[in-house]
């Protein structure tokens, strides 16, 4: 009942927002220097009314904040831009804050109540171009749910924030948030290689936690953290679809506490950039991973209310990759890796370490945790990376040697001088990735890097997502690929057959097609999805793990296209 609970949470925050309640718009007019503070001006007038308005802003708009915007308890705060285009003149409105050192700069927004931000750039910087250490904080001491949507958002050059928490910071119980198509860009420090960050807790706190968070077609470019979760504090729903991480100088996704994760459709390119360092593991056997990392409950640290096989894990349909500059880079031409011993010398991450592996591959202990269909060591070949890479290196060895400060960011000046479309573009060129999330789409960010194909991704998103929540939720048997390229569709018969508990089944299909292999007993009822999405053509092997099913007969129907072909299997224990 508690897993239903936080999927109708989610999709009531998706169904409200962005237009809650919303009866009148107020128009803000940009700030034209000398002067400042429109939004706070216009904010502050209907503060007793914010659940009936909307806040508009000029396209191209600049915003500069006065003073911290503070949303009171049973307020819902929305802010929109037009939707931005192609030129200048269409830009995002950006927000930013003043060049005066006058105002408390904790927080750009205070959140205790309920935030709704679309088409905004958000620069956490100050008119002058300096960084601003501010985040966007969701806090509430008690027990009410705290609900943020932010969609086409720009979080833009976030350093440490003053509360060491994100670019948005959770003080709360209960946050609930949603992020559709946004972009969190240069959240980089010049000092702390674990900061800058995306969505993050502040450090040291205790007693916070996210209900829900997912992140649907979003990009991460150069950070310290994507996610974070410390101090016992961590989420009971975390969902990232069609994400592109890129540059993350430490854990993209930290800790290893999921309860119920999915990660799908996704790229990461040099994840964890400081390397795997022996000697520095604390005491653990193994590398952390660049992509994800799971362990078991009793390496926590402190109590869930959830036991093993509670928890649902989903990694599918991803790809990862450590370019070659930075795996190079950490073997040697720089003065710490070519004199560092075996145990200090920075090695590259792997996508996930041997022990993730093993909980992926435990059926028993692990009935719900599911990885299938992703791409190690394949490089996306981005067109154009937002990659400072003499930065990147110089940081590097900063933070390897005598930890001093150097600012790794990429193409600053974009950003502080407003200017549009950006200079980046993460679409990429290898045809394996191109077609290797389901559907047939590209993996990664399609809304800010290929919007063709967010258009046609946008045609199955509502059976996407329902593929996604039954294969988190029931869990995917792996299926492996045999050689040869058939002629024909083909569903053989399972091997053993009776069998106990575990069997094989063997299909072929001659052309790339949504592959649909599900299992159903006598009366027609659904008991597992061995294979669900897009497939090249080719042999596979499927399995199926009886273990927890009643002796009987079984039936299994592969469907491709308009092919539909069906087996039947006796369970005997």
């Amino acid at each position: 009942m508690k897993r239903f609970l936080f999927i109708v949470v989610f999709l009531a925050l998706t169904a409200v927002s962005p237009l809650y309640a919303l009866v009148d718009t107020v128009y803000v007019a940009s700030d034209v220097p000398p002067s400042e503070g429109n939004l706070n001006n216009a904010i502050a007038a209907n503060i007793g009314d914010l659940n009936n308005k909307v806040f508009k802003l000029e396209a191209y708009g600049l915003y500069i904040l006065s003073a911290t915007i503070t949303i009171p308890a049973g307020q819902h705060l929305t802010i929109v831009g037009p939707e931005p285009g192609s030129t200048q003149a269409t830009a995002p409105a950006q927000i930013l804050w003043t060049s005066s050192t006058a105002p408390d700069t904790r927080f750009n927004f205070d959140c205790f109540g309920d935030i709704t931000l679309k088409h905004i750039w958000l620069l956490y910087a100050r008119t002058d171009g300096s960084q601003v250490g501010s985040s966007l904080q969701i806090e509430n001491n008690d027990s009410s749910f705290q609900n943020g949507y932010f969609e086409d958002v720009i979080f833009d050059y976030s350093p440490v924030p003053q509360n060491a928490s994100g670019a948005v910071g959770i003080t709360a119980p209960h946050f609930r948030g949603v992020f559709k198509n946004c972009y969190f860009r240069n959240l980089t420090d010049s000092h702390f290689r674990y900061y800058g960050r995306a969505v993050s807790f502040p450090f040291g706190t205790t007693g916070w936690h996210t209900d829900s968070i997912s992140f649907t077609n979003c990009t991460f470019a150069n950070m310290g953290y994507v996610y974070m979760q410390e101090g016992a504090e961590y989420a009971d729903y975390v969902s990232f679809n069609h994400c592109t991480f890129l540059n993350s100088m430490m854990f993209t996704l930290e800790s290893p506490w999921w309860h119920w994760l999915s990660v799908t459709n996704s790229i990461y390119v040099n994840a964890y950039m400081f390397g795997d360092i022996i000697s520095q593991r604390g005491g653990g056997m193994y590398p952390n991973g660049g992509a994800i990392s799971v362990d078991s409950i009793s390496t926590f640290g402190f109590s869930v209310p959830f036991i093993e096989s509670e928890r649902h894990i989903l990694f599918a349909h991803n790809s990862y990759k450590i370019e070659t500059w930075l795996s190079a880079y950490m073997d040697h031409g720089n003065p710490y890796s070519d004199t560092a011993g075996p145990d200090n010398k920075p090695n590259p991450q792997p996508m996930m370490n041997d022990r993730t592996i093993s909980i992926f591959n435990d059926d028993i202990g692990w009935p719900y945790a599911s990885m299938f269909n992703n791409y190690d060591n394949t490089d996306p070949g981005f067109l154009l990376a937002p990659t400072n890479v003499e930065r990147i290196k110089e940081f590097l060895l900063k933070k390897w040697t005598d930890n001093s400060d150097i600012s790794w960011a990429f193409d600053t000046a974009t950003a502080i001088n407003g200017i549009w479309p950006l200079s980046e573009n993460l679409r990429y060129t290898n045809a394996t990735l191109r077609t290797a999330g389901m559907g047939g789409l590209p993996l990664g960010d399609l809304y800010r890097w290929d919007k063709t194909r967010y258009n046609t991704w946008l045609a199955q998103e509502a059976t996407e997502k329902a593929t996604i929540e039954n294969w988190l939720t029931n869990g995917v048997t792996e299926v492996k690929t045999r050689p040869g390229i058939p002629e024909k569709f083909e569903l053989a018969q399972n091997f053993p057959n009776p069998f106990n508990p575990v069997t094989k089944i063997d299909y072929s299909i001659p052309r790339g097609e949504e592959v649909s292999l599900k299992v159903y007993d006598l009366v027609g009822r659904e008991v597992a999805t061995l294979q669900s999405g897009y497939q090249g053509p080719g042999n596979y092997t499927a399995s199926f793990d009886g273990g927890k099913f009643p002796s009987g007969v079984y039936y299994y129907r592969l469907e491709a296209g308009s092919t539909m072909l069906t087996g039947k299997m006796t369970l005997i224990k």
